[in-house]
């Protein structure tokens, strides 16, 4: 493995170590708190932690501190990918790694969602991993939606057949209260002519991949967020990274087993 390649296809990183705000990106580095306005769909985003603040959980993480969501506090915060995310009209292509923590049994409702990444919801132009509460045990999935009015000519969202069909689910993933899960999604060829496709990774494995993605991801990417804890998460979040190109298998693996995580690769370890 070669780990220059891997530090030239970093774009962002957060390991949560000296603050909040993210310790390596193009774009804005600062995490906002996200809150909802006077008018519909309005998002409000506020500099910080939030209030009450979400917890920063010193030498708790899988690398010194953690992003920890607790069932007093469970609101979302948000990045903003303007530049930390390599998003493309023409061939987006991409990895995000992170490491997971929590009991699914601590989650309050049916669904919640580590991960978003978006400008409008959960199934249009998203990718996204969930955490289920309705399975027993419950589910990990990847999902990854283009255009909603382009894979939902029924306007009907979860109830279309369509919406599974674009899922990767891990029946009894390996996220417990007693260990750290490294999670990775890969992704190439979306927004090309010969459609796109995305692989879900947990601890370094290959445990499955989307159908093909013919439909488009259009985003305002001035307004497309990658969002943490949505939909009351509870647990724990850590070494949080976004690179520009699919990593392959050896490279999530190596990933891995960096010292002091993703910070390693550009000298602040």
């Amino acid at each position: 493995m070669n780990s220059q390649n891997l530090s030239a296809s970093l774009t962002f990183h957060a390991s949560f170590d000296h603050g909040p705000d993210a310790d390596f990106g193009a774009g804005d580095r600062r995490l906002y708190s996200v809150s909802t306005g006077a008018e519909p769909k309005e998002i409000v985003l506020t500099p910080g932690l939030g209030d009450p603040p979400l917890t920063l959980a010193q030498a708790r993480g899988r690398y010194g501190a953690a992003l920890a969501f607790t069932a007093e506090n469970t609101h979302t915060v948000s990045y903003k990918a303007e530049k930390n995310v390599a998003y493309a009209q023409d061939g987006f292509q991409g990895t995000i790694s992170f490491w997971l923590f929590g009991d699914t049994a601590d989650i309050p409702g049916q669904y919640c969602d580590p991960l978003q990444l978006t400008d409008k919801d959960y199934s249009d132009a998203c990718i996204w991993v969930d955490i289920t509460k309705n399975d027993s045990p419950s589910d990990l999935r990847l999902g990854v939606f283009g255009n909603q009015k382009e894979w939902d000519l029924t306007d009907t969202r979860h109830e279309n057949a369509a919406f599974y069909w674009r899922l990767v689910k891990v029946a009894e993933p390996p996220v417990a209260k007693t260990r750290w899960t490294h999670i990775a999604i890969t992704w190439d060829g979306i927004n090309s002519a010969g459609g796109g496709r995305a692989r879900f990774y947990l601890d370094g494995e290959h445990r499955g991949a989307s159908n093909l993605i013919r439909e488009r991801f259009t985003w305002d990417i001035a307004k497309t967020r990658i969002s943490l804890g949505i939909g009351n998460y509870i647990g724990m979040i850590d070494d949080f990274a976004v690179f520009n190109r699919p990593l392959t298998p050896d490279e999530i693996r190596a990933l891995i087993r960096l010292e002091h995580g993703v910070a390693d690769l550009y000298g602040k370890g």
